[in-house]
């Protein structure tokens, strides 16, 4: 089991549930070193190295099951890859976790514009439940 550090449209309940089968204890967090812009045409965001003072807000989820990262894996996709790092979870609290990561080659897909958390809560989700087709469920 490991921690999962998301950064879009995993930070939403609604999403997480028709992903993943087990519940888990999550809690917010800070990736330091990334940067997080929108998906040109799409609803969703990705990461990517930035320089060392940017910094991504996201949740934690803690210990989550080998069965439901195969199924975040599969969700996820070909244009990103899994790698540890640490979050931090606290003023003085930092985790593991592993995190999503745009690949390289799918730099070309990034939007200028920064990923709105709020706008996808109001409006986005609704339009990503629609069109995405890689819920497992």
């Amino acid at each position: 089991m490991v921690n999962i550090f998301t950064y879009g449209s995993l930070m939403f309940d609604r999403i997480w549930s028709l992903v993943v089968d087990g519940t888990y204890l999550k809690a917010e967090a800070v990736l330091k070193g990334y940067d997080r812009k929108g998906i040109k045409g799409k609803e969703y965001p990705a990461i990517f190295p930035a320089a060392i003072h940017s910094q991504v807000s996201g949740l934690v989820y803690f210990s989550v099951s080998s069965a439901d990262i195969a199924k975040l894996d599969i969700f996820e996709g070909e244009y990103y890859y899994r790698k540890t790092e640490e979050v931090v979870i606290s003023a003085k609290n930092m985790v593991a976790a592993e995190v999503f990561v745009l690949k390289e080659e799918y730099y070309p897909i990034i939007s200028p514009q920064d990923w709105d958390a709020e706008q996808f809560r109001t409006k986005g989700i609704h339009r990503f439940i629609d069109n995405y087709t890689g819920f497992s469920r």
